[in-house]
C-alpha cells in the first residue's frame, strides 16, 4: 500500500513545515538586527518546541477527524490511535492472510481489515497491552519528518515500529503457536467480525481454527521479509 492515505500526518507535516519557516525567519531577523534573543536562544527554543509536538498528537488527530467529517470524507482512519496496531499488522502480514483465508477474496478488503482488528484485539488483551501507544508515538515522530509523504512502507521501516511489532508477534511465530493459539485467535477474530457486521453465530465470514492454523504457518516467512 504505497498510495496516500488519510491521517494526522498531513496536519503534522504542515505544522512542522510552518514551524521551520517561522524559526528561520526569527533567526534571520535576530542576526540582522541584533535583537535581544541570540541565535543560540532561538535554537534552544526551536528544539524545545519540536520536542513538545508529540504531546499534541491527540489534538492533531482530532483536527484531522473534524476536517474529514466536515468534508464528507469516508476514507478509513488507518493511522488513528485505536487502529494503528491493526494497520501495522495488515502491512506486515496481509499476504499470509490472503493465502490462508478465502474470505479475503470472497468478502473483500474491508473484511481483511476486520480480521486484523480482531487479531489486534487479541494482542492487546493477551500479549502487549500498550502496543497502540508505542506504535502511535513512532508514527507521530515519522509524521514530523515525512508529513504527507508518509506511507505504510515507511512505518514498517521504522525501528521503533518494528520493535513493537516484534514484541506483539513473537508469540504468534513460536514453534507451538499453531497448536496453542489457532483456536483462541480464531475465536477472538470471529467475535470481532460478528460484532462489526452484526451477524449471528454461524456465518461464512467468520474464521475457523484450521484457517487460522494455516495463517500462523505462513506468517513467519512474511514477517522475516517485511520486518527483516
Amino acid at each position: 500500500m504505497t498510495e496516500v492515505v488519510r491521517g494526522l500526518h498531513h496536519s503534522v507535516g504542515i505544522a512542522t513545515s510552518v514551524t521551520e519557516k517561522i524559526f528561520h525567519f526569527l533567526k534571520t531577523r535576530s542576526e540582522s538586527q541584533g535583537g535581544r534573543l541570540s541565535t543560540t536562544d532561538l535554537d534552544v527554543a526551536h528544539a524545545h518546541f519540536l520536542a513538545t509536538l508529540p504531546k499534541a498528537a491527540r489534538y492533531f488527530e482530532g483536527v484531522d477527524r473534524h476536517y474529514t467529517e466536515a468534508t464528507g470524507s469516508t476514507a478509513p482512519e488507518y493511522f488513528a490511535h485505536e487502529a494503528i496496531l491493526a494497520t501495522s499488522l495488515f502491512a506486515c502480514s496481509h499476504k499470509a492472510a490472503r493465502t490462508a483465508f478465502p474470505q479475503a477474496d470472497g468478502v473483500g478488503e474491508k473484511w481483511l481489515h476486520q480480521l486484523f482488528a480482531g487479531i489486534a484485539a487479541y494482542i492487546r488483551e493477551n500479549i502487549c497491552a500498550d502496543a497502540d501507544d508505542g506504535l502511535f508515538k513512532a508514527y507521530f515522530e515519522l509524521a514530523m519528518k515525512l508529513g504527507d509523504k508518509l506511507t505504510l512502507a515507511d512505518l514498517l521501516h521504522d525501528d521503533g515500529v518494528r520493535r513493537v511489532l516484534r514484541e506483539c508477534l513473537t508469540p504468534l511465530i513460536a514453534r507451538d503457536a499453531a497448536e496453542k493459539l489457532a483456536e483462541p485467535l480464531s475465536n477472538a477474530v470471529s467475535t470481532h467480525i460478528a460484532s462489526e457486521r452484526a451477524i449471528g453465530n454461524a456465518d461464512p465470514v467468520k474464521v475457523t481454527s484450521a484457517e487460522m492454523r494455516k495463517f500462523l504457518f505462513f506468517l513467519p516467512l512474511e514477517l522475516k521479509i517485511e520486518l527483516r
